[in-house]
């Protein structure tokens, strides 16, 4: 399945934890999404109370986007 089609599923299922890992795999692509891929990412792990939700935001720091 594509990473679209599980970004969609996962929306469908209001799974959070699975929305903030796969939005952090769609920022570790690159490109010109990445920043806010990653913001995504870190904004799911926190709903859903993730630990790597520090691991996120300290990526966004170091790139100055938070």
């Amino acid at each position: 399945m594509s990473l679209e089609a599980r970004l969609l599923a996962a929306h469908a299922a209001g799974d959070r934890a699975a929305l903030a890992g796969l939005y952090a795999e769609a920022a570790e692509a690159g490109g010109p999404g990445a920043g806010f891929f990653l913001t995504q990412a870190w904004v799911f792990a926190l709903e859903a109370g993730l630990p790597v939700a520090e691991d996120y935001a300290r990526q966004l720091r170091a790139t100055g986007r938070a």
